[in-house]
C-alpha cells in the first residue's frame, strides 16, 4: 500500500551520538527531544508552521517498513507499529489531523521518482504532490544511490532534479530533506565513492533550493560499527525497531520544534 490517507556534517562524523545498543535507544530518543534546534526557513514559517493538513514523504527502504517483523513484503509502504513513518503517520493525525502520505519503494533512488522510474508509486509522486499541495514534503533518499556506488554527479543530477521537480509541482510546501542514515554494506565489491560525496550532494541541494536538511547521522552511528549494535539489522543496513524510534524522535522533533508547536 502506498498511499495512507539545522544540521551541519562537516566535522559531523567526531560529533555524532553514538549509540551503544538497544538500552540506551530511549535516552537518546529523550536528547534528540531535548537539544534539537532546527534552522528554519521562511518556507516552513508560511506553510507547516501554519497548515499542518498533509505530509507527502518520498522515500526508499528506510520509510517503507522493510525488515521489520510485522512488515508484509511487497516492496511499498506498509504501515508497521514502529516503523518511523508510521509512527509519524499516527502521530501527526492525533495531533493536528494530518494526512501523511508515503510513497515509498524497496530499493528507490531519486532516479525513480522521475520519468522512467521503476514504480507507479515512485513515477506518480510529483503529480500526486501537484494535486495534494501539501504543507510538508519530506525526502529520504539517497542510501540506495551509496550502496550501488553511483557517481556522485549523476545523483547530484537526479537528486537535484528531483527537488526541483517537487518545488515546481507544489510551490507552496515546505521541503525536508532527510540524510539517511550510512549504511554499512554495499552492493558492488570495490566501490570508489565514500558516504560523504552522498551527503555532500544533499546539503548542496538543501542551501541552494533553500529547503530544510536534517542529517540522521547525527543521531545513528554507520551500519556495521560497534555503536551500531541493536540499531542495524544483521545485514548492516536497515534499521531495526530501536532504529526506527530513533529517527522518529528526530523527525518528530524537527516538526514540533521548527515551529515551537
Amino acid at each position: 500500500m502506498g498511499r495512507v490517507g539545522g544540521r551541519v556534517r562537516g566535522g559531523r562524523r567526531r560529533d555524532r551520538r553514538r549509540a551503544a545498543g538497544i538500552g540506551v535507544v530511549l535516552l537518546m530518543a529523550m536528547a534528540i527531544s531535548g537539544c534539537l534546534a532546527p534552522r528554519t526557513t521562511a518556507a516552513v514559517t508560511a506553510t507547516w508552521c501554519a497548515d499542518q493538513s498533509a505530509i507527502v514523504v518520498l522515500g526508499d527502504s528506510h520509510s517503507t517498513g522493510y525488515g521489520l517483523p510485522d512488515y508484509p513484503g511487497g516492496g511499498g509502504f506498509e504501515p508497521t507499529a514502529v516503523g518511523w513513518t508510521s509512527t509519524v503517520l499516527r502521530a501527526a493525525s492525533e495531533r493536528w489531523g494530518t494526512v501523511t502520505t508515503v510513497l515509498a519503494h524497496n530499493g528507490a533512488m531519486a532516479s525513480d521518482f522521475l520519468p522512467g522510474g521503476r514504480w507507479p508509486e515512485t513515477t506518480s509522486a510529483i503529480e500526486y504532490v501537484h494535486d495534494v499541495q501539501p504543507a510538508l514534503v519530506i525526502v529520504e533518499l539517497g542510501a540506495n544511490e551509496f550502496a550501488g556506488d553511483l557517481a556522485p554527479h549523476e545523483f547530484d543530477e537526479r537528486y537535484r532534479g528531483l527537488v526541483a521537480e517537487v518545488q515546481h509541482a507544489s510551490p507552496r510546501s515546505a521541503v525536508l530533506l532527510l540524510v539517511p542514515p550510512e549504511m554499512g554494506a554495499r552492493l558492488v565489491p570495490d566501490p570508489i565513492h565514500s558516504w560523504d560525496a552522498y551527503t555532500g550532494v544533499i546539503e548542496t541541494v538543501a542551501a541552494e533550493r533553500g529547503t530544510e536538511l536534517l542529517d540522521l547521522g547525527q543521531y545513528l552511528p554507520p551500519g556495521g560499527t560497534p555503536e551500531a549494535d541493536g540499531l542495524y539489522l544483521s545485514d548492516a543496513a536497515h534499521l531495526t525497531e530501536a532504529g526506527h524510534r530513533v529517527v522518529h524522535a528526530a523527525v518528530w522533533t524537527f516538526l514540533e520544534a521548527s515551529c515551537g508547536l
